[in-house]
């Protein structure tokens, strides 16, 4: 008989909530702290983010559950960057939005973010489509709410604006554009949800711990870090050569006393070849008159 798979109320629970991707897994930092200063900026991230990682998932669990998970990686990042560039294309040349320099930077770092190739090995490649698209879009919410709540305050607090509306109000606070105002409502935001899953879910508050997790040991292929996701590429398996410490060095032979005769015929040969170097030869006879 077939498990039956999770309702999408599970899978969203745990992919936004219990396991949020930006506050708990810590993972996809640098777009939301890069660029995410202006609600405008957090929606188009949010919306690039959420197509890349749903088609992404969905395509790997179809067709690439056979393929070697090194191979795997780098179609991700092909899925990811057709997805994304002639979307910023059509943005640029078809359209009248001005894109910001952060967001022509970000926009496009977005088909490699580790959210979609974590989420690829650990889910999607393991189960059937319908799961891995549960999966992907809970993700997708939980990260998107993040992005657009920094957004908003982020602007709100560091322009006195919304949506790009001025606001009339009496401080702004203009490290709020900053990255360390960003990881600053960061941290607000994770203690927040922290003290959220203790009241709502106290059986799984040791399960969004990265530290209680770490002391877990699960298999390999069952959960799958970022970092463990990255090891094929860079992993060298050759030990190194070892390297010979004994090094006979030679006795220097004695030098044998040179005769005061032998010093003076030295000396006269160095002196003459000095002189020949600047072009006179001291053996030449001069002109007789």
């Amino acid at each position: 008989m077939s498990e039956r798979t999770p309702s999408f109320k599970d899978v969203f629970i745990k992919g936004a909530v219990i396991y949020n991707p930006v506050l708990i897994q810590l993972v996809g930092l640098c777009p939301v702290v890069a660029a995410s200063t202006t609600l405008k900026g957090a929606v188009m991230l949010s919306a690039a983010m959420c197509a890349e990682l749903i088609v992404t998932c969905v395509i790997a669990s179809a067709l690439l559950k056979k393929i070697p998970r090194w191979i795997r990686v780098a179609l991700y990042l092909l899925i990811g960057l057709a997805l994304i560039c002639p979307a910023l294309w059509y943005i640029e040349t078809q359209t009248l939005v001005n894109l910001s320099l952060g967001m022509k930077i970000y926009l496009p770092l977005i088909a490699i973010n580790s959210v979609t190739a974590v989420h690829c090995e650990q889910v999607a490649v393991k189960n059937n489509v319908k799961l891995a698209f549960y999966d992907a879009a809970a993700v997708s919410i939980g990260a998107s709410a993040v992005f657009i709540l920094v957004g908003i305050l982020r602007e709100l607090l560091g322009s006195s604006s919304l949506g790009g509306i001025h606001l009339d109000l009496p401080i702004a606070f203009k490290g709020m554009l900053l990255p360390f105002g960003c990881l600053v409502i960061l941290g607000f935001l994770a203690a927040g949800l922290k003290a959220f899953l203790a009241w709502a879910y106290p059986e799984t508050e040791n399960e969004s711990d990265p530290v209680e997790r770490q002391r877990k040991t699960p298999s390999a292929e069952e959960n799958v870090t970022e970092v463990e996701l990255f090891d094929e590429f860079w992993n060298v398996s050759e030990e190194p050569e070892e390297v010979s410490m004994d090094v006979s060095i030679p006795e220097p032979e004695p030098e044998k006393e040179k005769k005061p005769e032998d010093i003076r015929l030295e000396t006269a040969a160095d002196i003459d070849e000095f002189f020949k170097s600047l072009g006179i030869d001291l053996n030449e006879k001069g002109d007789k008159r």
